[in-house]
C-alpha cells in the first residue's frame, strides 16, 4: 500500500493477506476519506503476526505484505528491529557471574546426578530505546517491556567435556510502536563444551552449538556457533574474560552458512564488591551477508554494556536487581532502515540466576586424596636442613589462589637401599610409602613441573 494522493490510497500486487484484499476492494468500490482512514486502521491493527512472510519480490525481502513509508515502512523490514545480534545469540556472561558467587543450591538440586550441570536465569526488564527503527534519521523513541527466560542443562560424558542443551525465549513489548510487539523470538540448541584448566587462575573452554531460531511466521534461521572462551581470575572479586564465536547463518537445519557469516568479538570485566557486582562488556559485530540473506546487505556494529547489580537478600543470593547502558553502534550499512544508525539503551529491572555445577570431578579428587591419606605414614626424616617450596606457603595459599593438595614423590637412592631424595614439600615426603623393590620410582603423574623441582635438590636423606 503506497500514498499517492491525499486522501487516496493503492493497495500494490504484493499485498496477499485476505483481510488487506477485502480492504482494496472496498476502498476502490466506496470514496470518501472516512471510509479510507477506517479501512487503514483495520489493516495496520488487524493483520496477525502470522501474516508477516518473506516476499522475496520486495525490496530487501520485506517480511510485512504492507508497504508504507516512514516509520511503517521501516517497521516492515525483516531485520526485526529493536533486536541486535547479542539479543538473539546472547554472550554468556551467566558462567562468569557464578565464579564471583556461587547460585543457590536447592536439596533438589543436590539430588541430581553428579555428572550433570544446569545454568538458568529469568530476566524481567523496562527499558527506554532512542532509535527501535536503527534508521540514520527520522528517529523513534520508545518504552519496551521484556521478558527473557534463558536454560541450560548438560552433562559431563569425560572429566572436563560436556554435551548439552539450551533454550530460551526473548519478548518484547512495545508502548507506541506496536507492530514491533508482534515477534517472539525463540531459540533451541544443542551443543558440546570442553574445557582446559591453564594453572589455577585460568580456563579455557571450547564451544560447539547448533540451533534453530524463529522470529516470525514462514521465516526460520539456522545457526552453527563455534566459539572460544577464556577466564582468568585476577583476584577473589575480579575476573577478566575474552571471547571469539562465529556464527554460521543458513535456512534449513545443518544447512550453514548459506546466508551470512557473523564474527563476534567480546571482551570483558566483572567485579564484586560486597552485595554488588559491576560488569563492562564490548562486543564487536562483523556481518558478512550474501544475496540469500535476510536483509542482504553487510554491516559492521558495536554493542557495550555497562551493568550494575546488587543483591536484594542474602536469604536468595541468586536474586539481584540492575541497571544497564547499552549504546549501540551501526556503520557500513549504507544506510538501510533496521541496520544503521545510533542507538541507546537504557534497562532496569529484576533477573534471578540458579546454578548446579557438575561435581563428579571434585569428588573423584577428594575420594583419591581420602585413599591415599589411609595409607601407612612413612616416617619423617631426620634432617633439619630440609628445603622449603615458597610456594607451597599454606600463608601465600590464602593470599591468591586456592589451596592445592602438595605434590607426593618417593625417588630411590641407587647407592643405598631405602635412600630417598627431598620432594618440594617435607610433609609430602614424610607421608609418602616406601616402595618394597629397590631402585623403584614414585612420581606424581599429575605435577610433572614438581618432580623436576623435587630433582634439582642435590641431598639425600636416609629413613630410619
Amino acid at each position: 500500500m503506497t500514498t499517492t494522493q491525499p486522501g487516496r490510497i493503492s493497495f500494490s500486487r504484493q499485498t496477499s493477506t485476505p483481510i488487506l484484499k477485502e480492504i482494496a476492494a472496498a476502498t476502490v468500490s466506496f470514496t470518501g476519506k472516512t471510509l479510507t482512514a477506517l479501512a487503514v486502521t483495520v489493516a495496520l491493527n488487524c493483520a496477525p503476526a502470522s501474516c508477516q512472510q518473506v516476499s522475496p519480490g520486495l525490496p530487501s525481502g520485506a517480511i510485512s505484505p504492507i508497504r508504507l513509508v516512514d516509520a511503517q515502512r521501516i517497521a516492515a523490514q525483516p531485520t526485526l528491529p529493536s533486536l541486535v545480534p547479542t539479543d538473539v545469540t546472547p554472550i554468556g556472561l551467566g558462567r562468569e557471574r557464578e565464579l564471583l558467587k556461587p547460585g543457590p543450591t536447592f536439596y533438589l538440586l543436590q539430588k541430581l546426578p553428579s555428572r550433570m550441570w544446569l545454568n538458568g536465569s529469568v530476566e524481567v526488564s523496562q527499558r527506554g530505546e532512542t532509535n527501535v527503527f536503527f534508521t540514520n534519521s527520522n528517529k523513534k523513541a520508545d518504552y519496551v517491556f521484556r521478558v527473557l527466560p534463558n536454560l541450560s542443562v548438560g552433562y559431563r560424558i569425560l572429566p572436563r567435556t560436556s554435551i548439552y542443551t539450551n533454550y530460551f525465549v526473548l519478548k518484547d513489548v512495545f508502548a507506541d510502536h506496536g507492530r514491533l510487539s508482534y515477534p517472539t523470538t525463540q531459540s533451541l540448541a544443542w551443543g558440546i563444551r570442553h574445557e582446559i584448566p591453564i594453572r589455577t587462575r585460568t580456563n579455557l573452554q571450547f564451544d560447539l552449538q547448533a540451533r534453530e531460531i524463529w522470529q516470525a511466521s514462514h521465516f526460520r534461521q539456522f545457526d552453527f556457533l563455534p566459539g572460544v572462551t577464556l577466564t582468568h581470575v585476577l583476584n577473589p572479586s575480579t575476573i577478566a574474560f575474552g571471547n571469539i564465536q562465529l556464527q554460521l547463518r543458513g535456512k534449513n537445519y545443518f544447512c550453514a552458512p548459506t546466508r551470512e557469516i557473523d564474527p563476534f568479538y567480546t571482551v570483558g570485566v566483572l567485579h564484586r564488591r560486597g552485595m554488588w557486582t559491576f560488569s563492562a562488556v564490548d562486543t564487536f559485530v562483523c556481518n558478512f551477508r550474501n544475496g540469500n540473506a535476510i536483509p542482504s546487505q553487510s554491516n559492521l556494529s558495536m554493542i557495550a554494556q555497562l551493568e550494575v547489580s546488587r543483591q536484594l537478600t542474602k536469604k536468595v543470593p541468586g536474586l539481584v536487581t540492575f541497571v544497564r547502558a547499552e549504546p549501540v553502534f551501526n556503520w557500513a550499512s549504507r544506510g538501510l532502515p533496521g541496520i544503521s544508525g545510533f542507538d541507546f539503551r537504557i534497562f532496569g529491572g529484576l533477573r534471578y540466576s540458579f546454578n548446579k555445577a557438575a561435581t563428579n570431578v571434585a569428588m573423584d579428587q577428594l575420594r583419591k586424596q581420602l585413599k591415599e591419606s589411609s595409607l601407612p605414614p612413612a616416617m619423617a626424616p631426620s634432617d633439619s636442613k630440609t628445603p622449603t617450596d615458597e610456594t607451597a606457603s599454606p600463608l601465600k595459599t590464602m593470599e591468591g589462589e586456592p589451596a592445592m593438595a602438595p605434590p607426593q614423590i618417593v625417588e630411590a637412592d641407587p647407592a643405598a637401599n631405602g635412600t630417598v631424595s627431598k620432594s618440594a614439600d617435607p610433609a609430602a615426603t614424610a607421608a609418602a610409602p616406601l616402595t618394597a623393590a629397590t631402585n623403584a620410582t614414585e612420581t606424581n603423574e599429575t605435577s610433572p613441573v614438581a618432580a623436576t623441582t623435587a630433582g634439582s635438590w642435590n641431598q639425600s636423606e636416609t629413613l630410619q
